[in-house]
Order: structure tokens, then sequence, then C-alpha cells
């Protein structure tokens, strides 16, 4: 119950986190897109763009027990590099990735911000819950309108899923009838 509840906390300060951020980017994009619509990492600071909540929980456990200890944070920024890692894997193999960029580089301003909390992936690998979220910044549809700036919401099992998802809402959002052909494109 403890674990839920922290788990549901972070991942609700992180969304709040991302469409603050998601409000401000808006500001500075066009309000039209290119024939290619383009995907990044929600890169607020301080907040992983995919999070593993059972290494979280166990860090804070871990900052109770060693506090100041530079060696706490290590475990769990491994786990969600190889979570991005995995991610990204789906994201190339996907066939519903295909003509969407993923902007690794945080120089570029991509037109959807997707940000992902994984639980399950330490203790319970058979048993992941990969949910992840997708801000539109630049949105077309009034500001007023209820979501306004929320590209979709989802969960699945693992990451090649979790891509997946995120890639066909984005063709929903921009363009329902594009044909989809193996693989995204990664900058």
């Amino acid at each position: 119950m403890k674990m839920s509840l922290v788990v549901s906390i972070a991942a609700l300060l992180v969304a709040i986190l991302a469409q603050g951020q998601a409000s401000q980017e808006k500001k500075d994009r066009p309000e039209t897109y290119p024939a290619a619509p383009t995907l990044g990492f929600n890169q607020t600071k301080g907040v992983s763009p995919i999070i593993d909540s059972d290494a979280l929980v166990e860090e804070e456990d871990m900052e109770k027990k060693l506090p100041g200890n530079e060696f706490v944070h290590h475990k769990r920024a491994f786990h969600e590099a190889a979570l991005m890692n995995e991610f990204l894997d789906g994201f190339k193999k996907s066939k519903e990735c295909n003509g969407i960029t993923f902007y690794m580089n945080t120089d570029k301003k991509p037109a959807f911000v997707a940000q992902v909390s994984v639980l399950g992936h330490d203790k319970h690998p058979d048993d992941q819950t990969w949910t992840w979220m997708l801000f539109w910044p630049g949105d077309p549809s009034p500001e007023n309108k209820s979501g306004h700036g929320m590209g979709g919401l989802g969960s699945q099992s693992n990451a090649a899923l979790t891509a997946k998802d995120i890639c066909l809402t984005i063709w929903d959002d921009v363009d329902p009838n594009h044909f989809k052909e193996p693989g995204g494109k990664i900058e």
C-alpha cells in the first residue's frame, strides 16, 4: 500500500511538472508542424524521463539509512538508463513509429513529449507495468478544451508495447490515416 501510494504521488507530480513544461514550450513553438511528427522525453529538471518506481521507493528507504551517501542514487540511475534503452529499442523496431523522429538531443524541441514510469521492473520482471503520459505542447485544440495539451495516457507490460502505444497515439492525434511501415528514426 505504501509503495503504490508513493508511486501514485510521484506519477502525479511528474504529470504536473511536465504539463508546466509543456505550457512553456508551447510559447516557443510554431503553430504548424512538419509532415513528420517528432517525439522526445520529458526534460523537466530533476525528473528522469523514465522513472523506475521500484528503485525510487528503495532509494527513499536507503536515504533514511544512509543520509548523505553519494551512491544511494546510482542504482536508480543505472536502471533508468537501461529502461530508456529498452524503450528506444522498441521505438526503433515498431512499425507504428515509422515516420516519427525521436529527439534525444535536448536542443531540439519535439512536438510531443513523453514521460514513463515503470513498476515491477526490479522485483517482478514478468509482471511489469509501464505507465506512459504523452504531452502535446502545441495542441491546436482550444486552450479551454478539456484535455488540451494532453496527447494521451496509457499502460503496457513492456517497453516495446509502450513505444508502439505512444506512436499510435501520436498518429491518432496528428494523422489517423498514416500508412505505417517498420522503424522510427532517432536523432
